[in-house]
Order: structure tokens, then C-alpha cells, then sequence
């Protein structure tokens, strides 16, 4: 009997233990999707502490960590993924982001490989990969990635074939922006005609008609030469007609680097037909061959400053490539 009593003080040990490291768990999730990175990140420490063979927790620390830029311990936890599960093929995707976060490409190329080993339609991995293997010389390899993610239905395939794979008519330029995998971002439209190519991204569990933070990448093709200035002031013309309070706040250019470019504010308290706020923040840079104009908006009347800060730094993130 003693024995049996004993056995069962174990048990209910063991389950507290578990409840107690799986209401941490959550309480870090709750945070993690309201980006307050470092409270997720105090819970998720609490969940390791009770269960150090939580795979999720570490996983979602170490993706939280990447959103704060802290690559090593980010790289750390993600190692421990694999460790606890090494056919985990998000962590080998999102060791490869912290890599490419630093710019260490052809480092990342390894955990890259290993991701579409295990399920090449995660979505971004082959054409992270063909960008890549194209920068690096590898056309051939690249032109493969490339034409598989196009077989799986990435939407962005066709714009890398014609960019790295095209005869010489089409040799161009594009720009690379690496939206973090850890605020869950899908293409929400993706439309090209002869004059420009438009890309709306919004949050997975979102609409293009129904969002709370939306991205946009549009290049203008052919269009050269223009001072910053003046494509800030057009835009916001434009955003007058419809929003006659709308107000504009400069913050940053360089017009003197090889690519001139320009960060500014539209902040719209309502609309003419709408009376849902909107605001946006611009990063505009001048290509060789298009005009890059680039936005993130929330549906507020003025964008918090910390948000502001944290969009600058993403846009500065920004390269043009070319094949």
C-alpha cells in the first residue's frame, strides 16, 4: 500500500509539474502574439525551467529573441529544437533566418537544404534558397528553386524566374526586404502589369479586406531619377484627396547613397467615405531601373512611437539585388 501511495504522489507531482510549465507556455504564447517579446520570453523561460523538454517553448523563445535581433541566444534555442526534435522543420528554417538576418547567406544554406529535405513547401524556403544560390553563382541550382516554388504555388516564384532565370531582355533588378517570420506574414495580392508590380502582405490569420497591420511592396517600373522629395510630396497629394487631414512627418533620406531613399510618415485620422483611421509609414528608394516605394500600416490615427522606431530599422534592412 505504501508503495501504491507513493507511486500516486508521483503521478500528481509529475502532473502538476507539466500543468504548471504548460500555463507558462500559454501565458508566453498570449504575449508572443501581442509582440511583447520580452514578456513572452520571461514566460517562456518559467515553462523551460519546469519542463527543460518543452521543444515548443524553446522554439518560441528563440523566435521571439530573433524579432529582438538577440541572434545568439535565438541560434541557441533553436539548436536545443532540433536537439529535442531533429525532424522539427521550422527550427531549421528559423536557424537559417538568423543566419540571413546577419547576412552570413551561404552559412545559412546548410539548415536551408535540411528544411526542404523535410518539406519543401514551407512557405518562403526555396526562393529564400534560389536567391541565394543565385547571388552566389549558382544560376543553375537557383532556376531550379525557383521553378519548384512556382510548382507549389509560391507567388513570388515568377518574378525570380524572370529576374535570374530570363534571357538577357530580362536581366533586372529587384528589392529584398525579409518580412520576420515571427510576426506571420502571408501575400495577400499579388498583382504585375507592364508599369509596375504591387504586393500587399498581411498576418495569416487575416484578409486583405479585413486587417489590422498591412505591408506593401511596389515597383515602378522604368521610372528613374525622381528626387525624394518629390515622390514623398506626390504621395502625399494623393493621400490628401481622400484624406484632407491627413498629415505628413518626414523622418529620414539619404539621397546621396547609390540608392537615394526616403522614410516618411502619412498619418489619416478618417476618410471622405471612411471613417476608420489609417497610418502609414513610407520607405521610398530609387533602383537603376524602377522606383521602389514600400509601406506598413495600422489602422490607428498616429503610429506609437515605438512601432515607428521598430518599422525604420526594418525598412533600413532593405537591399536592391541584381542577377
Amino acid at each position: 500500500m505504501k508503495r501504491t501511495l507513493t507511486t500516486f504522489a508521483v503521478i500528481c507531482t509529475l502532473t502538476a509539474f507539466g500543468q504548471t510549465s504548460q500555463k507558462h507556455f500559454q501565458n508566453g504564447i498570449t504575449k508572443h502574439k501581442q509582440q511583447d517579446y520580452k514578456g513572452a520570453i520571461k514566460d517562456y523561460d518559467k515553462s523551460i525551467k519546469e519542463d527543460k523538454a518543452n521543444r515548443d517553448a524553446y522554439y518560441n523563445r528563440g523566435i521571439c529573441e530573433l524579432a529582438l535581433k538577440y541572434f545568439k541566444p535565438a541560434m541557441t534555442d533553436f539548436n536545443k529544437t532540433i536537439e529535442l526534435d531533429p525532424k522539427f522543420v521550422k527550427a531549421y528554417y528559423s536557424r537559417a533566418s538568423v543566419l540571413v538576418s546577419q547576412e552570413k547567406y551561404v552559412e545559412a544554406l546548410p539548415d536551408l537544404d535540411k528544411t526542404i529535405e523535410l518539406d519543401p513547401t514551407t512557405p518562403n524556403v526555396l526562393t529564400l534558397r534560389g536567391q541565394i544560390r543565385a547571388q552566389t553563382g549558382n544560376k543553375k541550382g537557383a532556376c531550379e528553386d525557383f521553378s519548384q516554388a512556382k510548382q507549389i504555388g509560391d507567388k513570388q516564384a515568377d518574378q525570380y524566374l524572370t529576374q535570374f532565370c530570363g534571357n538577357e531582355q530580362q536581366v533586372g533588378e529587384s528589392l529584398m526586404l525579409d518580412w520576420p517570420e515571427s510576426e506571420n506574414w502571408k501575400i495577400g495580392d499579388d498583382q504585375e502589369n507592364e508599369q509596375k508590380h504591387v504586393l500587399d502582405l498581411i498576418h495569416t490569420n487575416e484578409t486583405i479586406d479585413k486587417w489590422s497591420e498591412l505591408g506593401n511592396m511596389t515597383s515602378i517600373k522604368g521610372v528613374k531619377g525622381v528626387p525624394m522629395d518629390t515622390v514623398m510630396n506626390l504621395m502625399f497629394d494623393q493621400a490628401k484627396l481622400i484624406s484632407p487631414k491627413a498629415k505628413l512627418t518626414f523622418i529620414e533620406k539619404d539621397e546621396s547613397a547609390e540608392y537615394p531613399w526616403i522614410i516618411f510618415t502619412i498619418e489619416s485620422p478618417s476618410f471622405k467615405n471612411d471613417k476608420t483611421p489609417e497610418s502609414q509609414l513610407w520607405y521610398i528608394v530609387q533602383g537603376k531601373q524602377a522606383l521602389y516605394t514600400n509601406f506598413r500600416a495600422v489602422k490607428q490615427a498616429t503610429i506609437p512611437a515605438g512601432l515607428k522606431d521598430q518599422w525604420t530599422k526594418f525598412f533600413k534592412t532593405a537591399k536592391i539585388i541584381h542577377k
